[in-house]
Order: C-alpha cells, then structure tokens, then sequence
C-alpha cells in the first residue's frame, strides 16, 4: 500500500518538475503581457494608449484600426516605447470615421530579433459621446436620447413599432435585424454626426449597412409629429437595405426616397401644395431627373421628395405591393432607371410620369400636348404664311389685262 502510494507520490512529482523544468532546461515563466487602450473625443481625436514590459526587448511598437468589415485600415506611425510606454494619435475627420462604426484596434512589436508579435483584435464602438445617452430597448429597437424622460424614451420606441408595422404593410421586407435609434434634440448636433453642413435643410440621417438612424426631434408641439414622420422614413430605409444588401445603392433616388416618404405615419402636409404649385407655374422635375440624386438646394430638395412621394405613392396604388416588391428586385439586379420599370411593370418611366400627372395633377394630355406643340405650331403657320402673302401681293401688283378690240 505504501510502495502505491509512493509510486503516486513520485508520478506528481515529475509531472510538477516538467512544468517548471521543461526538457530544454528553462523554467516557463508567464511573461507580463502587452497592455493597451482606446479612449476618443467625437470627431477631435483617438488615442491608444499602450504599455509595453521593459523586459519584452521590444524595438518598436505599432497600433492599428480596421472597421468591422475589414475593407478599411489605418496604421499608425511606428514608435520606440518610452520608459515602456506609448501614445498613438488618430485624427477621425482625416480617417472619414462614420459616426456609430464598429471598429478594431489592435497592437503589434517588433522584437529585437525583428519578430513581430500582433496582439488580439480588440472590439470598440465609435459613438458620438458629446453627449451622455439615455438608452431604452425593446427589440429589435435600441433607443437613445440625451434630453427627456423616461417616457419620452418609450414614445420612441412606441413609434418605432408603428412604423415598422407600417413599412411591412407597403412590400415584403424581411424582420429587421438590431436597430439603433439615436435622437438629438438640436438638427445643428445631430448634422454635425455625418458632416452635412452643406445641407442644412436635413433634419434626420440613417446609415442603413450599420443599421443606425439619427433623427432631430427638439422639444416643442411638434416634437411628436416629426416623431411619426422622421422615423418611420429612416426604418424604411435600414429595411430596404436589409432586403438588397450592398445592391441599395442601385435603387433609383426618387424610389428609396418615396418609399421612405410614404411609410411615414404623418406625411408632409406641404407637399400637395407644393406640387400644385409647381405645375401651375410649370416647375416640376422630370422624373428622369431624379434617378441618381436630389437637388442638394433646399427648395429643389424639397419638391424632389413631394414628386417622388407622389409618384411612389401613385405606383404602389396601381401595381400593388408584390409589383413595387419586383420593381425594386429589378433594380438590385443593376438595371438602370428606365429599364428597371419597363421590366417589372411593363411600361415606360414616361409613360407613367404622364399618367401620373393626368390622375394626380389634373393634367389634360391632349392640351398638354397641343400646348408643347404651340411654337412649333406657330413656326410652321408663318413659313406656311410668307408664300402665300407673298402669292397675294404678286397677284395685286400684278397689271390688269387690256381688253382686246373686236373687228
């Protein structure tokens, strides 16, 4: 019994020699790891703090950032570690970091030796921390908001609800994936988040890959309605994007927009009127016009998006769901803007910008046409004109004939 037990003894304590005393004569030590860290300003800076183990015989030290798609990466400088630390310096603004990223850092030395060790791709969340964000979730909706209540908290998720019940009524879209809703309470701040001082006139924003909308809601009677317009429009969307992946951006301008306008669950009461307007006084944009882009003036931008709600709108009352579903497949599949309608719904784009104008605007084609044929008209009238004037004045001037006398 004793010889077993000493037997046992003896295995234990080899196996604790091989440890600490590994064949090649050298004791294992757990050497200090390399440490970092990641702190940023919003659009200022970021900084990557990193301490290095004086024992580690590190020649030099680099820090890199990479989005979470690894398609964008940005090295910093290399640097010999002082007294065993470092300080690496971004600048956002020069890297174009979007506001809301989801980004990697990692930390690579380079060994005396010239062995390069490359440290774990470390996650961080580039948010705009301006502000300090209340945050609320109610799936697949996170929201957040730096000026309000609770219940102000819940009205933002109540009409993201709504709005998507909405949008899911207008076409097929698949059950979103997580979104977040951020609310500012000043447009000045909430532009500031994508740089569009260019733009003023824009009072929400969404970057529809990462699944993020920000929208401008300042208090006041108002605070609601915009509530119901401005969300509902940005889910619209974050879905259509979720539908067609990176193809979204094949979507024609005047249909991603119009759809996004007419899931809204308070539509922009000016926007009839400002169609009205633009027809009397026969301003209105081509359709064809807004395939790629808008106006970025606002008076301009303005009456894109009452066309293009209005025709959308239009579309989806004529054709039905399922065919507005195809017209934007087609478009995903990369057919430009005319050919895109002629496939999925048989006709032309002009074809249907003129129905669109009969129904919607009263406008009566025939006069419509006569009134476009009116120079033309009058051209050919006066080159028709001078030869017969010139007949009539040839016929006057001419002498009369003398009689002839009669033997």
């Amino acid at each position: 019994m004793r010889a077993h037990r000493r037997l046992r003894l003896s295995f234990i304590v080899v196996l604790l020699l091989l440890f600490v005393f590994p064949l090649n004569g050298r004791a294992i030590a757990q050497a200090e790891p390399v440490r970092s860290d990641i702190e940023y300003k919003f659009d200022e800076w970021i900084r990557v703090q990193v301490t290095v183990p004086q024992d580690m015989g590190v020649r030099s030290v680099q820090a890199f950032i990479q989005t979470d798609d690894e398609i964008n990466t940005w090295p910093s400088v290399l640097l010999q570690p002082d007294a065993g630390n470092v300080m690496f310096e971004y600048n956002p603004q020069e890297m174009g970091l979007r506001a809301f990223s989801n980004l990697f850092y990692w930390i690579e030395t380079t060994l005396q030796n010239g062995e390069i060790s490359s440290g774990p791709k470390i996650p961080f969340y580039y948010e705009d921390n301006r502000f300090e964000w209340k945050r609320r979730s109610r799936e697949p909706f996170e929201v957040f908001w730096h000026e309000g209540d609770s219940a102000f908290g819940l009205s933002l998720l109540d009409v993201a609800q709504q709005g998507l019940t909405q949008v899911q009524t207008l076409m097929p879209l698949p059950s979103p994936d997580r979104i977040r809703l951020y609310a500012y309470a000043d447009a000045v701040d909430m532009r500031a988040t994508f740089r569009s001082s260019g733009r003023s006139w824009v009072g929400a924003h969404t970057d529809p890959d990462l699944g993020v909308m920000v929208v401008s809601l300042p208090p006041g009677p108002e605070q609601r309605l915009e509530m119901e317009r401005q969300i509902p429009h940005e889910l619209m969307h974050i879905l259509l994007y979720q539908k067609v992946g990176p193809a979204y951006v094949n979507l024609p301008a005047w249909l991603n927009e119009g759809l996004a306008s007419i899931a809204e669950l308070y539509p922009n009461p000016d926007y009839q009127i400002l169609l009205e307007s633009a027809y009397e006084k026969e301003t209105l944009l081509p359709m064809s016009t807004l395939c790629i882009q808008f106006p970025l003036d606002a008076a301009g931008a303005y009456l894109a998006y009452a066309q293009a709600a209005s025709f959308t709108r239009y579309l989806h009352e004529q054709y039905g769901s399922l065919l507005i579903d195809q017209l934007v497949r087609q478009y995903a599949t990369g057919l430009d803007c005319e050919r895109g309608i002629e496939v999925a719904l048989g006709t032309s784009m002009s074809q249907l910008e003129r129905d669109w104008r009969r129904e919607i605007l009263g406008e009566d084609p025939w006069l419509t046409a006569l009134i476009n044929l009116a120079p033309w008209l009058l051209l050919l009238g006066a080159i028709l004109t001078v030869p017969f004037v010139l007949v009539i004045v040839t016929l006057r001037s001419k002498p009369p004939a003398r009689p002839q006398n009669k033997r």
